[in-house]
């Protein structure tokens, strides 16, 4: 009468890939932006400096240039530990890059993501209990 109990048939997930083409412009935009936030750095400490490397690795990770988005994000992290776009967006990386060499069979690579996941998931445990 109701349904209660009964399973409903499950669709397949469809699953789909965003492929954003950058313009010359927009391009332009992003390397002004990571020469302009790199200036900044040196004036800055702690929260401030976290966030200007966030920005520069939000606009190297928009610009395809995942290990200097990488480097940037682990810069911010490094300012300040947080949960913040930096974390999820390299964690993302991460397990990108883990992906990619496991499928090249480079073990070394592998453990080394394996790794630097594991160090994320302890700065998610320290920022959760309050300890750093």
């Amino acid at each position: 009468m109701f349904g209660f109990g009964k399973k409903k048939a499950k669709e397949p997930k469809v699953e789909t890939t965003e492929f954003v083409i950058l313009t010359a412009q927009r391009k332009e935009e992003l390397q002004r932006t990571i020469s302009i936030k790199k200036e900044e750095i040196d004036r800055t400490t702690g929260e401030e400096q976290a966030k200007v490397y966030e920005e520069i690795g939000l606009a190297f990770y928009e610009l395809g240039e995942e290990d200097n988005a990488i480097d940037s994000f682990e810069k911010s992290i490094q300012a300040k530990k947080s949960l913040g776009t930096a974390y999820k967006t390299l964690l993302k990386l991460y397990n990108k890059k883990r992906a990619e060499a496991a499928q090249a069979n480079d073990e070394e690579s592998l453990q080394l993501y394996l790794k630097k996941m594991d160090q994320m998931m302890q700065v998610s445990k320290e920022v959760t209990r309050g300890v750093f």
